[in-house]
């Protein structure tokens, strides 16, 4: 008995030595959480840090992620402006009643309504409006609040990533939490950067997405303050604001878009009761997008990965485009040499063959091309095309951008930017022919009048009019064109590129005649009833015919430029699932466009 209580004293004396020199090597172990190798911080387990992190709470003011502005610097996506933060103390059980009524007068809440929120807190918490984002002071509210002198509340400088006020917009896109997914994509960066973990919000969709490795930055801002055993804040150690020290982070990218533009195009499409479509304004001298709106419109409640069709930029989607195609037809019809200047055309409203009719009851009678082209005769576009052949028709379509993505992109990395990059990553391709060695005189002619198999997107739609307007050179349509370090310095320049996918570019003498072809479609053609206006302006209108469960339904079109005297812009519009029949409303919300632009410059 003796010896076996001998043996127990030695084993639990040897154990509790053990833990003795276990806690002996915690305590003067490092205590350091970061080493750094090749620049960049590296995870390292800390117990004492873990241990002070449980009592220790955060209130997040700043995502850290980079935020967008126009062309003119204003901000896109991101306000930074005063709130209040309320810390749960005992304070507020003990508060003096006349200085909590001072207090809610100046944040415009009744003292019941204040009292309701402090009392109840177990966390630090922002004091919120009705749209649940946190209050906005003024500095007569921040000034009239300092002097009361009250504790267990603060005045942040909070940064707001979407405002109440924005608008969200398809080609900025949004972010969201995806752990499996940002596990997947950035696992070296999770597995050995402090500022990236599962959870971090990554880009799902737009510029959010295609530019995330930019935009995310260095982490979060938080307030920090420390609980005792109560969970009460514990009294003398105050916050602390914990950030990135880098003076760099976050960067700021520079847009193309003007704000200003863009903001007044979205109103006028919801006044003109826009529901499905999308609207691309490009500058004519470099293709640089200006505005871009795609509906339906972006709603918080529909940002989430899998709503495709919300989330889906209608200006990047290829659809059928209907008549303003004719623009290639007449393009390749010339470029050819098909077709003479003098020659005539008879449109009897039937073209004999394939099911082609024209769209007039009756027909054109005799025409020249440029009236054909003015009066979007389907006759005589089914004429030009059987003279043509399935390659002449695409080479020509890619010669005016409506193939390939037009956007702008690098293939490869080049310092700064050390990868491929594509700014708008959903841009889809266009489509002529399924098989381009097609010889059928059906598919042909029905191509050239933009049926069939012919898809392109409204990006390419208006850069076909730029590429016109510049004497068939191609540009690729930059929607950024700096990327910014947060003191103002460039990280990186984007510059313009012009189009290289090509093999050859349409002849000047084409082009200026495919542009006076489209004045003459305003004049005296099917847009006549855009002709007056604040600017003078030229273009091509289209309708393509749904098919399917959207039978009844057209896809309306039009694209063109303004003013005609001097272009500055190119301008598509598609307006989605219009009844057969209706009167274009594409062409209308064009004029209205272009009226807005020329109000403002």
């Amino acid at each position: 008995m003796q010896r076996r209580a001998i043996w127990l004293a030695i084993i639990f004396t040897s154990v509790m030595f053990m833990y003795t020199c276990r806690l002996i090597y915690l305590q003067i172990s490092p205590t350091t959480t970061m080493f750094q190798q090749n620049g960049s911080k590296y995870k390292y387990y800390d117990w004492r840090q873990g241990a002070v992190n449980q009592r220790m709470k955060k209130l997040m003011i700043d995502d850290g992620r980079g935020h967008f502005v126009d062309e003119h610097g204003r901000s896109i996506t991101s306000e930074q402006y005063n709130t209040i933060a309320f810390y749960p103390v005992h304070a507020w059980k003990e508060i003096d009643v006349n200085h909590f009524a001072k207090l809610a007068t100046i944040l415009g809440k009744s003292p019941e309504q204040l009292q309701q929120f402090v009392r109840v807190l177990e966390n630090a918490a922002f004091l919120e409006d009705m749209s649940n984002e946190p209050v906005r002071l003024t500095k007569q509210q921040v000034d009239d609040i300092q002097e009361l002198h009250l504790y267990g509340l603060e005045i942040v400088a909070y940064r707001d990533r979407y405002p109440k006020q924005y608008e969200q917009k398809h080609f900025i896109g949004t972010v969201a939490e995806f752990p499996e997914w940002t596990e997947k994509v950035y696992s070296s960066e999770i597995n050995q950067l402090a500022n990236w973990s599962r959870n971090s919000k990554v880009g799902i969709v737009g510029l959010e997405y295609s530019l995330d490795r930019y935009l995310h930055g260095l982490g979060p801002s938080y307030l920090t303050y420390t609980l005792d055993g109560k969970y009460d804040q514990l009294a003398g150690i105050g916050t602390r604001r914990i950030e990135s020290m880098n003076p760099y982070y976050p960067l700021t990218i520079v847009t193309t878009i003007d704000l200003e533009l863009q903001n007044k195009i979205e109103r006028y499409l919801d006044e003109q009761h826009v529901i499905e479509g999308a609207v691309v304004l490009l500058d004519v001298n470099n293709g640089d997008v200006k505005a871009m709106v795609s509906r339906p419109q972006l709603l918080p409640g529909q940002l989430r990965k899998g709503n495709d069709h919300v989330l889906r930029n209608h200006a990047l989607t290829a659809y059928s485009p209907g008549s303003i195609y004719k623009i290639v037809t007449v393009a390749a019809a010339i470029e050819y040499k098909v077709v003479d200047d003098d020659e005539h055309f008879h449109c009897n409203g039937e073209y004999g063959k394939y099911g082609l009719s024209c769209w007039k009851e009756g027909g054109h009678g005799d025409q020249t091309l440029e009236e054909a082209f003015a009066n979007s005769c389907n006759v005589v576009f089914a004429t030009l095309a059987e003279r043509l052949t399935a390659n002449q028709l695409y080479e020509t379509a890619k010669a005016l951008g409506v193939v390939q993505k037009v956007g702008w992109h690098q293939d490869e990395g080049n310092a700064p930017i050390s990868s491929p990059l594509r700014l708008l990553s959903e841009e889809e391709t266009g489509v002529v022919f399924h098989d381009l060695n097609t010889k059928d005189g059906g598919v042909i002619a029905q191509s050239s009048i933009g049926q069939r198999d012919v898809h392109l997107t409204p990006l390419q739609a208006a850069n076909m009019v730029v590429t016109l307007l510049n004497r068939g050179r191609q540009y690729e349509n930059r929607i950024v064109s700096q990327i910014n370090y947060a003191d103002g310095q460039a990280l990186a320049q984007l510059p313009v590129h012009l189009g290289h996918e090509n093999k050859y570019n349409i002849h000047p003498a084409t082009a200026e005649k495919i542009l006076h072809y489209m004045q003459e479609v305003v004049q005296q053609g099917t847009g006549m009833s855009i002709a007056n206006g604040k600017w003078h302006v030229a273009g091509k209108s289209g309708t393509a015919q749904l098919s399917g469960k959207h039978t009844g339904h057209n896809d309306q079109w039009f694209i063109g430029y303004g003013p005609t005297e001097q272009p500055k812009y190119a301008l598509s519009v598609l307006v989605q699932e219009q009844p057969s029949g209706s009167r274009n409303q594409a062409m209308k919300i064009f004029r209205g466009i272009m009226d807005i632009v020329a109000e403002q410059k």
